[in-house]
């Protein structure tokens, strides 16, 4: 009597059915920085009606602080974006300490920026805090669209 030998279960069919199901989502895997282009059209947008109003109803110096305000939204979100998509790719294991130093180094950042905005300089700091305001929920908005709405495949549909 002779013994064949047991095969393992052939898992080449299953990686390449989970790859055409990768190829076929639209993140572009799980470090994608996809969501930035959807999050910087909002943004923008959003900017651009703030800063109008604000140069209609207060002048250069309220648009620029709105201005201002967009930018340091964008800047933050798309500084940690950035951040954690990379590091994710090179060291999975790192991302947690690479989110919170992005986090500590952008509040630190935003508090001396802050800081040494005048009162009665360039920027009007009621408007920038204005474009902050609508620009923090513009941007997570559009985020929260785009992950609703992205193919994400758990499963095979096949």
């Amino acid at each position: 009597m002779s013994k064949s030998k047991q095969a393992g279960p052939d898992l080449a069919a299953n990686i390449r059915a989970a790859q055409r199901a990768a190829t076929r989502s639209r993140t572009g895997g799980v470090w994608s920085l996809g969501h930035l282009r959807i999050c910087w059209i909002a943004l923008l947008v959003a900017g651009t009606l703030i800063i109008v109003a604000g140069a209609a109803v207060g002048g250069g110096r309220a648009a620029a602080g709105a201005a201002l305000g967009t930018l340091i939204v964008g800047a933050f979100f798309s500084f940690s974006a950035v951040v954690i998509a990379r590091v994710g790719q090179r060291n999975p294991k790192l991302v947690m300490w690479a989110a919170l130093s992005a986090y500590v180094a952008k509040i630190v950042a935003l508090g001396i920026v802050l800081t040494f905005i005048p009162r009665d300089g360039v920027f009007d700091t009621r408007w920038m805090a204005a474009g902050v305001g609508l620009g923090l929920f513009v941007w997570l908005g559009a985020h929260m669209r785009y992950v609703w709405t992205t193919k994400i495949y758990y499963v095979d549909p096949q």
